[in-house]
């Protein structure tokens, strides 16, 4: 055991059962289940690869609890009421497995019907009858007693959706016994704890996801992290209060989190994207610490070590989770243990992988990591026979490329015309708020030194230098270049581009609009916004970061509302038509104006750029066109697509 890591893999209790450490993975709506409500065998597959990377303690993605009468037809997500028999089969096949390598799991219970449960809270004269609470209430606890009996250690109640329409006086109109008054309208909650409780035994784990604060402003916007504002939904004192309430009732534990008020996938504090400092709710926490007697656990952006061993010496939680952090490595906790810290893949916080996909209709898997949710599809293999494989290009998909084709056995050579792999990753890292890209880069260059890559740094591909060679297999995937503009004044001294800007290269002035309004054009300009920059951001649509691959709701938002915070004007439906010694030339709605600026900004997306595929996809016997130089893509994109490919070539 590393001596440094000692504190987040000390033993401790929730009720009577004991956790072998202090990481555990949150709830997430992650892998599919059957028709029938049950744990797939990818699903298992999923938890069980998890267990066997070393987390103490896994809660499952939320399982609703179905109400008579409102049995669905088909189920979307495990659901222990539905046909109970078969859920108990495959949750005793799920929990032997992870209970073997010596974690515990407990199943996240949520009220279902949200949307219309929400809507008749916040309409007087059409509330949920007391009947029909004391129907939900019992459903929490059947639900419970399937889940014991399928050899789950435990529950947790998910206070979001339906129970915050309870909860939060935001919704709650009523004015009977569940509704004014803090315990009346937390007395729902109290009584499915109560309910558990009875029906499982007293011994038996009951914790609760409590949303601590709503961040929540006027017009029902969300507040960023340090502003100022009148919070319009569940502040933290009202919390703290709650805790002690239910603690009574017979909680044994708290799953602290936020921004459960505002009911949608946008809501940046329940998925904090990259732009938020590491410990988002550990504040939070540390306040639930002082009132509750019971253990007190959080996740949110805490994969520092450092900072999470710091946490638990202080008392601001007891377990840390590792949400998102274990979707990229599963194996997380047992490189940590081992002193492999430099080893573990690192999440970006993105919400590409994981939130966009599944919103998209997809199954939700991780950016940076292709096996998540697949791990019975895409278990790569060794190859039949060694090959001399070629990479041109040190980007997201050229590094993916030779590290899964070295993992294989083939020997590999790699061409980076550079000074450094990362291709774009480079720049971006330099961004405020964006070091986790120079994380990534490193993990690959650690991964292609143990797996004995030839790297060429500074030497750019050519048929010559690949001829020499003879590969067997070759991957194209040369990257993508910025795209450009053609005004008057293009080539004044005024002009520079993103990349520029962010590395130093050119040091621009106080005034300087950004014309394009997509993701590096918008983080650009936040970079500089940050640093006291009058920003502007010219955009040709109707609106920002609108053009390119979809970003996660949550990670849109979240620009967004930075950018107006930091003072940021966003001019969309405009074009850039010159640059003058006075500055951009706009034109919207037929009408010129003039930007001042002591510099104007290119960030108008990327292309292709030139490759050697059309001249040698006929010479060599493989040859693969990847990443962006083959079409324009994101970092899953290009990640996936290599993985892919690599992964199956003989």
């Amino acid at each position: 055991m590393d001596k440094q890591v000692r504190a987040l893999f000390e033993p401790y209790v929730i009720n009577n059962l004991e956790l072998k450490n202090r990481l555990f993975m949150p709830a997430m709506a992650i892998p599919a289940v059957r028709e029938n409500g049950t744990y797939s065998k990818a699903a298992i597959a999923f938890y069980v690869t998890r267990a066997k990377g070393g987390v103490g303690l896994i809660i499952t993605g939320a399982n609703p609890v179905i109400i008579a009468g409102a049995k669905p037809l088909v189920c979307s997500e495990p659901t222990p009421s539905f046909e109970p028999q078969a859920y108990i089969a495959a949750g005793l096949e799920m929990t032997g497995q992870i209970h073997a390598q010596g974690s515990k799991v407990f199943v996240q219970l949520a009220a279902g019907l949200a949307g219309a449960a929400q809507a008749q809270q916040s309409k007087p004269g059409s509330a949920m009858t007391t009947a029909e609470i004391t129907e939900l209430v019992c459903a929490f606890a059947d639900a419970a007693k399937i889940v014991k009996a399928a050899g789950f250690d435990g529950v947790e109640i998910q206070t979001g959706y339906l129970l915050d329409a309870f909860t939060l006086t935001l919704y709650n109109q009523r004015s009977d016994s569940y509704g004014g008054a803090l315990e009346n309208r937390f007395r729902i909650v109290s009584e499915i704890i109560d309910a558990i409780k009875a029906a499982c035994g007293r011994d038996y784990p009951v914790l609760l996801r409590m949303d601590m604060k709503s961040y929540l402003k006027a017009g029902r916007q969300q507040a960023l992290p340090g502003e100022e504002f009148a919070e319009q939904g569940r502040d933290l004192d009202e919390a703290l209060a709650a805790a002690v309430i239910l603690e009574a009732a017979g909680c044994d534990g708290f799953d602290v989190e936020a921004g459960f008020g505002s009911f949608d996938k946008s809501s940046y504090w329940k998925y904090p994207p990259v732009y938020f400092d590491k410990g988002v709710y550990l504040k939070l926490s540390e306040a639930l610490k002082k009132v509750v007697q019971v253990p007190v656990l959080a996740a949110g952006k805490m994969d520092n070590p450092d900072l999470a061993i710091e946490a638990l010496k202080k008392g601001m939680l007891d377990g840390v989770g590792l949400g998102r952090p274990l979707l990229a490595d599963p194996e997380l906790p047992q490189k940590l243990s081992h002193g492999q810290r430099d080893e573990i893949r690192p999440c970006l916080g993105c919400n590409d992988g994981c939130l966009a996909q599944q919103i998209a209709g997809a199954e939700a898997s991780c950016t940076v990591n292709p096996a998540c949710n697949r791990e019975l599809l895409s278990e790569i293999e060794a190859a039949q026979r060694p090959k001399k494989v070629v990479v041109v290009g040190g980007g997201p998909a050229g590094m993916e490329a030779a590290r899964v084709s070295a993992w294989r056995g083939h020997q590999v050579i790699l061409f980076e015309k550079s000074y450094r792999l990362g291709g774009k990753l480079k720049y971006s890292s330099k961004r405020i708020l964006k070091d986790v890209d120079e994380r990534l880069i490193a993990w690959y260059e650690r991964q292609l030194a143990s797996l004995k890559v030839e790297i060429r740094l500074d030497e750019p591909a050519t048929a010559e230098k690949i001829a020499a060679l003879n590969p067997e297999i070759l991957f194209i995937a040369q990257g993508s270049q910025a795209r450009q503009l053609n005004f008057p004044g293009m080539d004044s001294e005024k002009v520079t581009n993103a990349i520029d800007v962010i590395t130093d290269k050119t040091f621009v002035g106080p005034r300087c609009p950004a014309i394009g309004g997509g993701l590096a054009g918008c983080e650009a300009a936040l970079h500089l916004a940050m640093h006291r920059h009058k920003m502007t951001i010219v955009d040709s649509a109707p609106d920002i970061l609108t053009a390119g691959i979809p970003l996660a709701p949550a990670n849109k938002q979240m620009i967004k509302d930075l950018l107006v915070f930091y003072r940021s004007q966003m001019i969309t439906g405009a074009e850039l038509k010159a640059v003058t010694e006075e500055g951009a030339v706009i034109e919207k709605n037929g009408q010129e104006q003039v930007l001042p600026a002591h510099h104007v900004m290119i960030a108008v997306g990327f292309d292709p750029a030139p490759s050697l595929y059309e001249e040698l996809k006929d010479v060599y016997p493989q040859v693969y066109h990847i990443g962006d130089s083959q079409t324009i893509k994101n970092i899953r994109g290009a990640i996936w697509a290599a993985n892919e490919v690599a992964g199956l070539i003989e």
